[in-house]
């Protein structure tokens, strides 16, 4: 339980941590937008446009919600892994699904119910936001978890 808690938090905080960094990166580079203000953008989703006038904790609350998040998708991958395994072997793959489905389910069913900023629809956004999330969260959330599931095999077959 020790190690299955000890993968969670580790390949949690790794996807978080890449997926904010390229976040920031990418909207640095394509918009000038601030680190804090992406953080602030994240808090909207729950406080609504109050989160980019008070200045008080509403970066922290961004990276709060985002590292919840993080840690949720991590959990839902690595829970879901030995049947995800059956229909793709390759760990590489496994990042690239993941990663998509990731968006999918961010853009088409979480982020329309928030109190985020809407904005249209841009292939290019979807594209750089797909690939962020395949990078940060799939690679390395499947990377991990089939590194538990293939040492706990190892134990179980000595037993």
């Amino acid at each position: 339980m020790k190690k299955m808690a000890t993968t969670l938090l580790k390949a949690g905080f790794i996807a978080g941590s890449l997926d904010i960094l390229l976040a920031f990166v990418n909207a640095w580079l394509s918009s000038g937008v601030s680190p804090e203000h992406i953080l602030r953008f994240i808090a909207s989703g729950l406080i609504g446009t109050k989160a980019f006038q008070d200045p008080n904790g509403m970066a922290l609350l961004g990276l709060a919600i985002h590292f919840f998040i993080a840690f949720f998708w991590t959990a839902v991958f690595f829970f879901c892994y030995p049947i995800f395994k059956g229909i793709v072997r390759s760990k590489f793959m496994q990042g690239v699904l993941y990663g998509i489905f990731v968006w999918l389910i961010m853009n088409v069913v979480v982020l329309p119910v928030t109190n985020t900023p809407k904005s249209g629809f841009q292939w290019s956004d979807a594209i750089k936001g797909t690939g962020i999330l395949i990078i940060a969260i799939g690679f390395p959330v499947a990377h991990f978890t089939r590194i538990y599931y293939q040492e706990k095999e190892i134990i179980l077959n000595k037993k």
